[in-house]
């Protein structure tokens, strides 16, 4: 118990900070297309791209999701469905990245791409609930057994 406290005390500050990145790229992509607001997102993107691989190789190699499975292993479907994502969500932003840059390169940000990065958030979101629900339940399950 005492080393998933170790994990979820390094995940909050990094958990934090992605909050606060995706919050801010949901007000670019609500604003008007613009060369510095292209500028501005794409630091934004690549913020949460380096940020993103730290959470998730916290998560994986941490307590976080090991203690769900040593404790509930019939629930190996579901966090081996989390992890899948985490490659998938980082892939698809990685792509998504790549192609807001060369975007700025030849005159701006599409509708497209920022439609893409907005999907790309609403999806991270639903994880990231998901693999708290997930994580919670299985806390409360235990204290409700008593340790």
């Amino acid at each position: 118990m005492t080393e998933c406290r170790n994990t979820r005390d390094r995940l909050w500050p990094i958990q934090r900070l992605l909050r606060g990145l995706l919050d801010d790229a949901d007000c670019i992509l609500s604003e008007e297309f613009g060369d510095d607001r292209d500028h501005r997102l794409a630091a934004i993107v690549e913020r949460i791209l380096s940020n993103l691989g730290e959470q998730f190789r916290i998560e994986e190699e941490g307590e976080y999701l090991a203690h769900v499975l040593e404790n509930y292993p019939q629930w190996h479907p579901q966090v081996e469905h989390l992890q899948q994502e985490h490659r998938l969500l980082e892939e698809q932003l990685q792509d998504i990245s790549v192609r807001i840059k060369r975007q700025i390169d030849s005159g701006g940000v599409n509708t497209e791409c920022r439609r893409q990065l907005s999907d790309w958030i609403a999806w991270y979101r639903q994880h990231q609930h998901r693999e708290r629900a997930l994580v919670q339940e299985a806390f409360l399950l235990e204290v409700g057994q008593g340790e």
